[in-house]
């Protein structure tokens, strides 16, 4: 028997739902940035890339799984997907500060883990109490 999280996963009111669309977005994002640092390329150039490929997906989409796919009714459905884009968006920015907070938490960790990784300064001190490299500039 099929996992439920798999039997329909694009079905919204299937209680699945959430669960399969955070394992795929989890899985997808991880394989993209594996593929960005792979090529060294930077996270702006891979959103690019990232929201083209979705627009270019939802196209084949609506083609693939309408009855009589027309350009009108291509043109519709896009308005549509722009309308989601923007909600999208809307809820991101409500998220902002929270998000640029973990953002700086976690370059700071980085950091700790980069000074904790090559050890003491030239000068023999830890960079810290102090030391002018310990400060921001």
């Amino acid at each position: 028997m099929a996992d439920s999280i798999t039997d329909n996963p694009e079905d919204e009111a299937d209680e699945g739902y959430d669960a399969a669309f955070d394992q795929h977005r989890a899985a997808l994002y991880d394989m993209l940035m594996e593929y960005a640092d792979d090529h060294d390329l930077s996270d702006g150039f891979m959103a690019v890339l990232a929201s083209d490929i979705g627009l270019s997906l939802r196209m084949v989409a609506y083609a693939a799984e309408t009855e009589k796919p027309s350009v009108g009714g291509l043109r519709v459905d896009l308005d549509r997907y722009a309308r989601e884009l923007g909600d999208s968006v809307r809820d991101a920015k409500k998220y902002a500060a929270e998000f640029i907070a973990e953002a700086k938490a976690a370059q700071e960790g980085d950091e700790d883990e980069d000074e904790d990784a090559t050890g003491p300064d030239e000068d023999g001190s830890d960079g810290k109490d102090g030391d002018p490299k310990s400060r921001p500039s």
